[in-house]
């Protein structure tokens, strides 16, 4: 958990500064945000959701350059449940990955073994790509963005 959280520190705070509006929120669109998919496994799938999982993030690491951390992690509590953890640069990103052909067969193949799938969307992201998420017919929840900072760390 401690390395997920360094690695999403990492992976955000080496994206482009982007300025704060006078209420302290970042930008809706050009602003990185974050991701999270739950899944929970029917009973004896487990294995067969982790390798079509693994499958799709080869796929997703090699194109979508916008997809700057893509993890895949186990519930500590439940030998079904597993977490995608998803960072995008930004809401074109998102889009780009809604319309990615291998995610489409992915979720096609995933979902017969599934018997939950949520998505939780942090940060600013545009409306456009909000309501593209939400049109997929998934359980989603945006928490939007109300203050906060992404850090420039290029020389």
């Amino acid at each position: 958990m401690v390395l997920r959280g360094l690695l999403l520190f990492f992976m955000l705070a080496s994206a482009p500064f982007v300025a704060a509006s006078e209420q302290g929120s970042l930008v809706a669109g050009p602003s990185p945000f974050v991701l999270i998919a739950r899944l929970h496994a029917l009973p004896d799938a487990a294995e067969e959701v982790v390798a079509l999982s693994r499958a799709v993030d080869a796929q997703v690491e090699r194109g979508e350059p916008g997809m700057l951390l893509h993890t895949f992690d186990a519930d500590p509590d439940d030998a079904l449940g597993f977490v995608w953890t998803e960072v995008y640069a930004d809401s074109e990103a998102l889009l780009f990955h809604l319309n990615n052909a291998d995610l489409g067969a992915y979720l096609e193949a995933v979902s017969p073994y599934l018997d939950g799938f949520t998505i939780e969307l942090y940060g600013a992201v545009a409306d456009e790509a909000v309501a593209a998420l939400r049109a997929t017919g998934n359980s989603v929840t945006h928490y939007a963005n109300v203050l906060g900072y992404i850090r420039d760390l290029s020389p």
